[in-house]
């Protein structure tokens, strides 16, 4: 950590100290952060000077525009027993600040047996964000760049937090499921530019995050008292999902019986034209139109040869892949077909088989785009 050393003393006696700088937050400040030398706490706007005879001082000036001081209370050398400066007169000061400029300002002490002296210290405005850059993901993402742009963002520790903000003021959709920021990791930092990527333990689609940022080392940088911002973070389409595969009737179905499954969507099914859906009671424009994926769902049943179309249920492609569309408004499609063969075994056995589902391509077996089902076909007589 940076020193500053400060001379206190004058006319009968000097003492010269080389003081820890720690930051405190100045009560009364606009937009501007003192560094004293020493604080009772970083929440505070006091702090301790130290020397022979200071307490005899009968005023704290400074001619510095914006900046007020005041002395608190005095403590002789025989009652300060505090280390590092036991034996030592001590001196409690608050120092505010109100649109005092950026930079050093001299504090001066006069008075009784002490003299005169001074010190400095130090106002840094507060790190400052006028624009914030981040892409617009197509498909659901699990990790984003963010760069802000501004004033005072060096020296940024990495890892930085985030929290994803989760009430019904906000967008948050996902893929289906809960998600967590797993980590915000600082790319680079510089006095104008800070730039972060963000970790989701899921796919999201759109959700806003709460971000910290602080630095350590160098006292006179303005994110050591922190930076907090909000940041919505949004797919350029949100898209809809497949969130489950249930069965209402059991999971096991015999050898010629009628078989009920439903494929839960993410969020109701859009009506023609661009999709507009509502979560948490807010209203969503999802970006593709009802005759894309977000109300179409592509399923297969393994092995296809098992299972039979039946009259009023769902059209069964036993050789490829069946389109079944939700209707607008509805988040669950239920299929229904006939149970054809139990794939072998004696009266009872039960067979596993499958339905796979995709949205939006199908050409990968991998989710969101892809959730896989099994289920059982038992053999009767």
């Amino acid at each position: 950590m940076n020193t500053t050393r400060t001379v206190l003393g004058a006319a009968l006696l000097l003492a010269v100290l080389s003081m820890p700088t720690i930051a405190g937050t100045i009560l009364g400040t606009s937009g501007q952060t003192v560094y004293p030398q020493t604080t009772t706490s970083s929440l505070t706007s006091t702090m301790a000077v130290y020397g022979d005879w200071i307490e005899t001082i009968g005023s704290a000036t400074t001619s510095s525009s914006g900046v007020s001081i005041s002395i608190i209370d005095k403590f002789n050398g025989a009652q300060n027993t505090t280390a590092p400066y036991a034996g030592r007169g001590k001196v409690t000061l608050k120092i505010t600040t109100n649109g005092a400029t950026a930079g050093i300002k001299t504090i001066r002490l006069r008075g009784g047996i002490f003299g005169e002296a001074s010190f400095t210290i130090t106002v840094v405005p507060s790190p400052t964000v006028t624009n914030v850059a981040l892409p617009s993901p197509a498909d659901p993402f699990k990790e984003i760049v963010v760069t802000l742009t501004g004033t005072g963002l060096q020296n940024a520790i990495d890892p930085a937090d985030g929290k994803i903000v989760k009430d019904n003021l906000v967008n948050y959709i996902t893929v289906g499921g809960d998600v967590l920021v797993s980590s915000v990791r600082v790319l680079s930092s510089s006095e104008h530019t800070l730039q972060f990527k963000v970790f989701f333990s899921g796919f999201v689609q759109d959700v806003t995050v709460d971000l910290s940022f602080r630095t350590a080392g160098n006292v006179n940088v303005p994110l050591l008292n922190g930076l907090k911002r909000r940041i919505r973070m949004k797919s350029a389409n949100v898209r809809n999902y497949v969130r489950s595969i249930t069965f209402p009737n059991g999971n096991t179905f015999d050898k010629n019986s009628i078989a009920t499954v439903r494929l839960n969507l993410l969020f109701p099914a859009p009506s023609d034209g661009v999709g507009t859906v509502t979560i948490g009671g807010r209203s969503i424009t999802t970006g593709l139109s009802v005759g894309n994926t977000n109300r179409k769902v592509y399923l297969k049943l393994v092995p296809g040869n098992a299972f039979v179309a039946v009259q009023n249920g769902t059209p069964i492609n036993a050789n490829g892949i069946t389109t079944v569309l939700a209707n607008p408004g509805d988040d669950v499609i239920t299929l229904t077909f006939k149970v054809a063969d139990c794939l072998g075994g004696m009266p009872g056995t039960v067979n596993t088989v499958k339905i796979q589902t995709w949205m939006h391509t199908t050409k990968t077996n991998l989710p969101p785009n892809f959730i896989e089902q099994s289920f059982g076909v038992r053999c009767t007589q």
